[in-house]
């Protein structure tokens, strides 16, 4: 059967990086990055490709840093222009290595100034962008940063649904390998959210179906966000991510919202 789990690791771990790099090892209440570790040790143990995908709504720095310069990681990350800061678009890889593309950020408004991302921006980035990528990158394992503090109930004011994260779950367990899927927890800190996120996503890796996920079009200032991060990684992973494609999909989007929302025609009396 597929080769699933979920791994409820405290205290979260993606801030954490190396000795040497800037602010050290322990950062930002992480002190062991758990899956980096496991990302590294799968690499040592002859696993070709890694493919790490972070939801959790701060960058993980911690795990960019470590492997920035690799091309046999992807570390692609959906997160808010909160801290610690790092992750804009344009952090790619390096610009003249095999590495480059191997780091994707979409990094989304700062939800305390701005509106926030929506379930519908998360998953026009997994469709036009993130998707396309890991199909490319074809991945021998999986890992998921699952940081639950971008869900609603949280103080970020993101208010992602539980829906969203097992829509996101459910999409990587159709990757077309089938590459053996580890999520593992990251930030998250209302036990009620946590808990209904995480059943949610248990459930995807037991092999229910998830719910289909209503449609929210995306924000425009999500939009932009992600239209930023397609121009970052567009000519490292053309022809599978381009700008065209990205916004005929962003206008379908709008057209699909727009109709749900279309008030009745009102009928006028023959005289």
């Amino acid at each position: 059967g597929p080769r699933r789990a979920l791994a409820l690791v405290r205290p979260p771990g993606h801030h954490a990086s190396r000795d040497g790099f800037e602010g050290g090892f322990a950062e930002g209440g992480c002190f062991y990055n758990s899956v980096a570790a496991a990302a590294a040790a799968a690499r040592a143990a002859g696993v070709e490709r890694v493919a790490i995908l972070d939801w959790d709504v701060h960058h993980g720095n911690g795990t960019q840093e470590i492997f920035y310069e690799d091309s046999r990681v992807l570390y692609a990350s959906l997160h808010a222009d909160l801290y610690p800061g790092t992750g804009a678009a344009a952090e790619a890889g390096p610009a003249d290595a095999a590495a480059t593309g191997r780091n994707v950020n979409v990094m989304w408004p700062d939800p305390t100034r701005y509106p926030a991302a929506s379930d519908g921006d998360y998953r026009a980035a997994l469709d036009v962008l993130l998707l396309p990528i890991m199909r490319a990158f074809d991945p021998a394992l999986v890992l998921v940063s699952a940081g639950f503090d971008a869900a609603a109930g949280e103080s970020f004011k993101l208010a992602l649904s539980p829906a969203l994260f097992a829509h996101m779950t459910q999409e990587l367990t159709r990757l077309p390998a089938a590459p053996p899927l580890v999520v593992a927890l990251e930030g998250g800190y209302h036990g009620p959210s946590v808990g209904a996120c995480c059943a949610a996503v248990l459930r995807v890796l037991l092999g229910e179906e998830a719910a289909p996920l209503p449609h929210s079009p995306p924000t425009s200032r999500g939009e932009k966000a992600l239209l930023a991060a397609v121009r970052a990684q567009a000519a490292a992973w053309a022809p599978h991510v381009s700008e065209a494609a990205a916004r005929r999909y962003l206008e379908a989007e709008r057209g699909r919202g727009a109709s749900a929302v279309a008030p009745p025609l009102k009928r006028r009396r023959c005289r």
